[in-house]
Parts: structure tokens; C-alpha cells; sequence
């Protein structure tokens, strides 16, 4: 087997520049990062969500007051983001059989189990969180063998952009990923475990902290402990003790307690390898099959993914290999249909999106300002109120009153006169020329003006305490529409989720598993899967907004509504109110009124044929129930229970008897027949009553139709006679014009005019 040359961003297994190359790569992602000031701006947006608005701490005797608007908004846009399940489709790539459609609903239960038994709702949480924080949300899908007691599982790892980066470093849409040349995904991890999952390599492993400081790990756990009490010093001393008493007991630290960094690069190798194989092709001669060698070129990695595991400044490769999103026993036609077979195992979205960078932005980077104003109108008005209740007493130096006896207990002051006693007065405070509650509310309402949320209390009606259900609805589709954006961002970061978990089961479900679901009826099902028996080529798709919150008082009074119009029918009524027992206040609704009794006799082990007597009597009208038993149709009771007596004391007869058994048998055959013709009469009168009642309201629609033809002959013969009106309105006016026009003529001809009715002869 001979590989072929490659132009591969790293050298080919095996080559002793490989972690140099791997870090190489790191170096310029990392690079780019702080050159562009991403480290600062999250380490910034990490403190404003922890509160932590101003950069020193606060002197005595002024305050630095902070009302954290931001990690209001930012934790309001998650948990409406995350405030249900998403709704998962999953669709065939072309014309599929009856059995795999089977397959296709097994593959949309596993994803909806998944996400419920490996509580995935909580780790799309914390995405968003980051997506928010960040303006970046960044998700790793691998199988890990370790998980479900060594069953193995698929596990969802949100990712710290402090921890990622792509190359190409020039990304410029979240979208486009998977273009990339290659991903690394970096982190510390303690020299010591890693010693212990890799003893080959012990003796190459060693601390870097230098690089796992540029991550800013420790600025940030340092922020934790730098609440607004200054609790940053006590901390720091802490441990500072803490390293004196290590130092004293055993000594310095030695490299198993100090981090490396490790690197997971995810690469796009084309390399390629040639070996021969043997195929069996006719022999015409001979007629016969002959083998013979054949020289093959393939891909060295399946889908041309590689793999590389590096630590210590890319001084120990502890692993290279070929995509391990690919089980290795599964054939490559068939790996083909899985998701990942071409692709990392990476998604990535932002909260809102930057054309010229795949980083995003977060909505903290137009807020801050706003908030940093609201912090010192706060501050400014605290330092005014605590002047203003800090009062000072005036006491003249020739009052005669010393200072001690102005105290709050109660005591006799005696000073010098009238005239200095009113001296001692309380000194009042200048007055505050700013409005700082008009202030604060400009700055709040622009805000949230600029945020694009809003308080609940806005659909409020003035004088109630309800909230009218139609109100909240459209609260919250203006919420969806304000934040359609985020909302296809992070349906595409769910939905690729959920492929790259399906690729997975196709592919390390070796075993059976035990899913559960809810079949056609609504009830929970189980049923066992495989993942061989599912690769098929199949997309995912999630219901965009389906993870929005839903109004339950909107469902409610909507369903009351609906139930009032007799637009829905009980049962989904109550399972719109999601009514508790609902089942069996169904189930005794469509008993009938004497549903409950009939239940309590069949406990009492009353014979089936007296029930069925009972229920088809009481289902009758008295009119019906007189014919019957006029014509025989139905025998009387007594006659009834008699014959169901009797054969319930027959048992099974004897020689001499068979005769009077074939009877009552024949006799209770009867009774059965004429039940089940009553029932069959009910069962047509029914019908009838309903098609009476459809025939009723084909008739009113009839009418109703009639009556809007009328209406629409009525308009439109309106309208005829109005143009009618109007044309002979016309043609008046141009009738009038052409006289005028006829007059004018005759009055303007050349030589003699008329020049009216009077005679202009002269008389001699």
C-alpha cells in the first residue's frame, strides 16, 4: 500500500511536524481572536451578566449603584427561546417503500426520546446562554462509548468560544462552518488525568500554562469571586494561604498538578492511498472466472475527515486518525447516508449576525451604554439621598447648650435666651435640580426600546387585574416577530443537532435500544431499534418557533370558546384544559347516563345478556319500547330474566335433557336477534335525526345563499341604473355643448350678424 502525495494544511501521519504544524494553526486562530478583541469584549459581557458594570471598586462614601437591565434581557430572551420542546419532522431524500417509512418514523422517535431521556433542553439552555452572552452559540455532537453505564451515548458539549476557532480564520457566516479547512476545539485539562488516559505518552506530556492563560479561564473565575462586596481581596488571600500551606506540607507543586492545553483538530485531508485488490473477472477462452490484481486509489479518510489530538505545545500527538464519526464495520456505501459522514461534528450560531464576521454580536454590545446610564442616574441619586438623610443639627456657639445634651433621649436643655434658642435648627439639604425619576425611565424605556422586549404589564387592562388571553397572544407573536431572527438561528443550531445525533445512532447503535413514545392513541409505547436497520438517507427538520412559550390561558378560553360554538367536541375540550382524569371522564361521558351504573353491575357479576337487556331499554323512546314489546320484538322482563336464569342453572345438560337445552339455547338466540334488531332500529333513528338536521342546514345555507343573491341582484341592478343615469347625464351635457357650440358658429359668421330680436331698419 503506497499513499499519494497531498497538499494538506498538515503533514501526513506519521510525520514528526505534526503537533508542531497543529499548533502552528492554534497560534494564528488565537491570534486573530484577540486582534479583533473578541477575549475582552466576552470577558466584558461575562461581568455585565454577573452584575459587575463598573470597572473599580467604589470609595467610601460613594456608591456605585448598578440595576443589571442586561442579565434581565438576556435571561428573559432565553427562557422564551427555551421555554418548550422543539417539534421534530423527518423527511425521506426521495421515493421511499412502506417499510422504510417505518423506519423514517423510528429515526423522528429516537430524536424525540433522545432529547427528552438525555435532557437536551437544558443543554440548549446553556447554548443560548452563550449565544446571548457571547453572540455566539457553538455545539459539539460525539459519541461517547463511557456514557449509560458503558452502553455508550450520544452527547451534546456546548462549547466555549474562549475554547474554538476555525481556519480560514477570515469567516465571515456562522452558517458556513462546515467550509472550513479545519476546527479546533482547545481546552486545559489537568497534566495528571491525562497522564492516566495516555501512559504511552506520559513521558511528552507536560504544562504549558502560558497558553491556557490566553483562554482567560482564570479572569473569569476570578470575576466570580469579585462580587460587589469585595470579596476579590479575601479570595486572593485565601489562596495565597492555601499555596503557603502546600508549599509547607509538601512542597512546590510539581507538573502532574498544573494544566496543558489540549487540541482536538478536525481537518480536511485529501491525501490519498493506492493498494491493489483482487476481482474476479470472465475468461473468455476458457469460459471460466479468473482473478486478477487491480491497482485502486481511494481516499485515505472516509468523507476526508481526519483527526488529530495534540497537547503540550504539539510536542505529544496522542492521537491521528481517520474520522471517528464513522464506525468502522460500517460499509462505506452505506456510511455515505449518514449525516456526518463529510463533515465535522460542529454547529455554530449567532444571536445576531455580523456579515463580515462569523463571531456575531451580542445584543450587550448596543445595551451597555444604556445601562451604564442607568447605573450612575442610581448612583448619583443614592449619593444625593444618603446626603440628604445624613441631616445636620446647627447649634449657635452662644446658645448655651453643649452638644452632649442634644441627644435623642428624651431631657431638659436650657439655653442662654429666646433669641438663641432659636438658633438650634435642623440645617436643610440644597435641592435636587434633576428629576432622576424622569431620567431613569428615558433610559429604561429606550432600552427596552432598543432591546426590543417588553414588560407583561403592558397588556394589562387600566383598572383589572387580568390579563385579557387576546392581549398576551399578541404579545407574544410581537415578541416572535421581534425576535424572528434569533429564532431561525438557533432552530438551524437544534436542528443540525439532531442530525448529527441520527448520523450517530445510524452508526454506534450496534445494539438494541429501547426507545419510548406515543403511539396514534396518544399512550406511551416502547419499542426496541438498532442502528443498521435506520441508515438510510433522511433530513431533519425542527418547526421553526416551536420552541417559543405558549400562552396555556390563550388555549383555554380559546377552547371554551370553540366548545360553546360546537366547533370541537368534549374530548378536546378537556385536553385542551389538560383536565386531570380526562380519560375516564371520556370514557364515562360516552357510556351514557347509565354508563356508571351498568359498571357497577357488570362488578357485580350480573350476566352480560342482562346488561345488554338493560342498556338497549334505556337507549329506547317510551313509544318505541310499547311497540316492541307489542310485536315481541323485545320479551318482557320477568319472561327475559326467566330464560337467563334458566339457562345460567342448566349447565351443561344431560342425555335427557338436550332436547330442553337445544330449546332455551334457540330461545336465548331469539332474544339476542331481537336486541340486536332494537339496537339496529335506535342506530337508524339516529341516523335519520342526523340527517334531518344536515338537510336543515343545507336548507338554511340554501336560504342564506338565496338571500345573498337578492342582496347581489339588488347591488348590482343599482349599479346599472346608476350608469345609466350617469351616461344619460353625459349625454345631456354633451348635447348642451354642441348647442353652445352651433350658437357660437351662427353668431360669428362673416359679414351681416343679427344682432337680436330688435329691428335695426332706419326709417326715412
Amino acid at each position: 500500500m503506497a499513499e499519494e502525495e497531498s497538499y494538506s494544511l498538515i503533514p501526513p501521519e506519521g510525520d514528526p511536524k505534526v503537533g508542531e504544524k497543529v499548533f502552528e494553526v492554534l497560534g494564528k486562530i488565537v491570534a486573530d481572536k484577540i486582534k479583533l478583541g473578541l477575549h475582552d469584549r466576552w470577558m466584558r459581557n461575562y461581568k455585565l451578566r454577573r452584575n459587575l458594570h463598573f470597572k473599580s471598586r467604589p470609595e467610601i462614601g460613594k456608591p456605585l449603584v448598578s440595576a443589571n437591565l442586561l442579565y434581565t434581557h438576556g435571561q428573559r430572551t432565553t427562557n422564551t427561546m427555551t421555554d418548550n420542546d422543539p417539534t421534530f419532522n423527518v423527511a425521506a431524500v426521495g421515493q421511499i417503500g412502506d417499510r422504510d417509512k417505518e423506519q423514517l418514523a423510528d429515526l423522528q422517535r429516537c430524536t424525540e426520546h433522545w432529547w427528552r431521556d438525555q435532557e437536551q433542553q437544558d443543554v440548549f439552555e446553556s447554548s443560548v446562554i452563550n449565544g446571548e452572552q457571547y453572540g455566539i452559540a457553538i455545539e459539539k455532537v460525539v459519541f461517547n462509548p463511557e456514557l449509560e453505564y458503558g452502553l455508550g451515548e450520544v452527547e451534546t458539549i456546548t462549547v466555549d468560544p474562549f475554547h474554538f476557532g476555525w481556519y480560514p480564520v477570515k469567516l465571515t457566516a456562522a452558517r458556513d462552518l462546515q467550509k472550513s479547512e479545519a476546527l479546533c476545539h482547545f481546552y486545559p485539562v489537568p497534566v495528571r488525568a491525562l497522564k492516566a488516559r495516555y501512559p504511552q505518552f506520559a513521558d511528552r506530556i507536560k504544562p504549558d500554562s502560558d497558553l491556557a492563560r490566553e483562554l482567560m479561564d482564570d479572569d473569569r473565575r476570578e470575576a466570580m469571586g469579585s462580587g460587589s462586596g469585595g470579596r476579590g481581596g479575601v479570595m486572593a488571600s485565601i489562596g495565597s494561604t492555601i499555596r503557603e500551606l502546600i508549599n509547607f506540607v509538601g512542597g512546590a507543586g510539581g507538573d502532574d498538578e498544573e494544566e496543558t492545553l489540549l487540541c482536538e483538530m478536525w481537518l480536511r485531508d485529501k491525501s490519498q492511498i493506492a493498494e491493489e485488490v483482487e476481482e474476479e473477472i470472465p475468461d473468455e477462452a476458457t469460459g471460466t472466472r479468473r482473478t486478477v490484481k487491480k491497482r485502486v486509489v481511494r481516499p485515505k479518510y472516509r468523507g476526508e475527515i481526519r483527526y488529530i489530538l495534540a497537547c503540550s505545545g504539539g510536542k505529544a500527538i496522542l492521537e491521528d486518525r481517520d474520522n471517528p464519526n464513522i464506525h468502522p464495520s460500517l460499509p462505506d456505501r452505506e456510511a455515505r447516508n449518514t449525516y456526518l459522514y463529510d463533515k465535522f461534528p460542529f454547529t455554530a450560531c449567532n444571536s445576531l449576525k455580523d456579515t463580515s464576521s462569523a463571531w456575531g454580536m451580542s445584543d450587550f454590545e448596543q445595551l451597555e451604554w444604556l445601562n451604564m446610564e442607568v447605573d450612575k442616574a442610581l448612583s448619583q441619586f443614592v449619593l444625593e439621598k444618603d446626603w440628604a438623610a445624613k441631616k445636620k443639627l446647627v447649634n449657635p456657639l452662644d446658645s448655651g447648650v453643649p452638644n452632649s445634651d442634644l441627644t435623642n433621649v428624651v431631657s431638659i436643655i436650657n439655653p442662654a435666651s429666646a433669641a438663641s434658642s432659636q438658633g438650634i435648627r435642623w440645617l436643610e439639604p440644597p435641592q435636587s435640580n434633576i428629576d432622576y425619576d424622569k431620567a431613569l425611565q428615558v433610559f429604561k424605556d429606550l432600552f427596552f426600546l432598543i432591546s426590543g422586549t417588553f414588560e407583561l404589564d403592558q397588556a394589562q387592562v387600566q383598572g383589572r387585574d387580568v390579563i385579557a388571553y387576546k392581549a398576551i397572544a399578541a404579545l407574544l407573536e410581537r415578541a416572535a416577530t421581534m425576535m424572528r431572527g434569533k429564532i431561525r438561528s438557533y432552530s438551524r443550531l437544534i436542528r443540525d443537532r439532531g442530525r448529527m445525533y441520527l448520523s450517530h445512532v445510524m452508526n454506534f447503535y450496534t445494539e438494541e435500544r429501547w426507545i419510548t413514545y406515543r403511539d396514534k392513541e396518544g399512550k406511551e409505547a416502547s419499542k426496541a431499534i438498532i442502528g443498521a436497520s435506520l441508515v438510510m438517507p433522511a433530513k431533519l427538520t425542527v418547526v421553526s418557533g416551536s420552541t417559543l412559550p405558549i400562552s396555556r390561558v390563550q388555549q383555554r378560553e380559546e377552547a371554551i370558546a370553540l366548545f360553546g360554538q360546537r366547533a370541537i367536541d368534549q374530548q378536546e375540550l378537556l385536553e385542551r384544559l389538560d383536565y386531570s382524569n380526562r380519560n375516564e371522564v371520556i370514557k364515562r361521558m360516552m357510556a351514557g347516563p347509565f354508563g356508571a351504573f351498568l359498571e357497577r353491575m357488570a362488578t357485580a357479576q350480573v350476566p352480560p345478556q342482562v346488561l345488554q337487556y338493560i342498556k338497549t331499554v334505556s337507549a329506547m323512546e317510551p313509544r318505541d319500547l310499547e311497540k316492541a314489546l307489542k310485536d315481541g320484538k323485545i320479551p318482557p322482563f320477568v319472561q327475559f330474566l326467566q330464560q337467563a336464569m334458566s339457562k345460567g342453572k342448566g349447565g351443561q345438560p344431560g342425555a335427557a335433557g338436550e332436547a330442553g337445552a337445544g330449546e332455551m339455547q334457540a330461545q336465548d338466540a331469539e332474544v339476542r336477534k331481537t336486541l340486536a334488531e332494537a339496537e339496529l332500529v335506535l342506530a337508524k333513528r339516529d341516523l335519520t335525526v342526523e340527517q334531518i338536521m344536515s338537510e336543515k342546514i343545507k336548507q338554511r345555507v340554501q336560504i342564506a345563499g338565496v338571500a345573498f343573491d337578492e342582496e347581489t341582484l339588488k347591488m348590482e341592478r343599482a349599479r346599472i341604473v346608476s350608469d345609466i343615469e350617469a351616461e344619460a347625464k353625459s349625454r345631456r351635457v354633451e348635447g348642451i355643448k354642441a348647442g353652445l357650440d352651433f350658437v357660437s358658429k351662427a353668431a360669428n359668421q362673416p359679414g351681416y350678424n343679427e344682432q337680436g330680436l330688435r329691428s335695426n331698419n332706419v326709417t326715412g
